[in-house]
């Protein structure tokens, strides 16, 4: 089967931080992310970084993924910050019952846009 992306509308751009081939993975979003960005862009990761070759596979086994931001509370001072998550089947490609994780107090903590 070719591979191929499911475009996420709202999604914003992230980048992989960190990803085991298995289980786990990282992606970085900008401070600036709005809840429903937010929660595109996890099902956006959800989709683009399945794949049947991931190890752990099983019926039961999951993929979760955290997004995190970067904030800079004191001038110099440079935080990583948890947005959420996504948990996903890595058994199957249609998953439908994706578990998706916002961390509301965290979020809060996140500049916001200023447009």
């Amino acid at each position: 089967m070719p591979f191929t992306r499911t475009v996420i509308a709202g999604a914003v751009r992230f980048s992989v931080l960190y990803d085991t081939g298995g289980t786990q993975a990282v992606i970085s979003v900008p401070p600036q992310i709005s809840e429903s960005e937010l929660e595109a862009t996890l099902r956006q990761a959800a989709s683009n970084l399945y794949s049947f070759g991931r190890l752990g596979q099983g019926d039961d086994e999951q993929l979760t993924i955290r997004a995190r931001t970067t904030i800079h509370p004191d001038s110099g001072v440079s935080q990583p910050l948890y947005l959420g998550r996504i948990r996903r089947s890595l058994s199957s490609r249609d998953d439908d019952k994706m578990a998706i994780e916002i961390y509301q107090e965290k979020l809060a903590k996140a500049p916001k846009s200023t447009a």
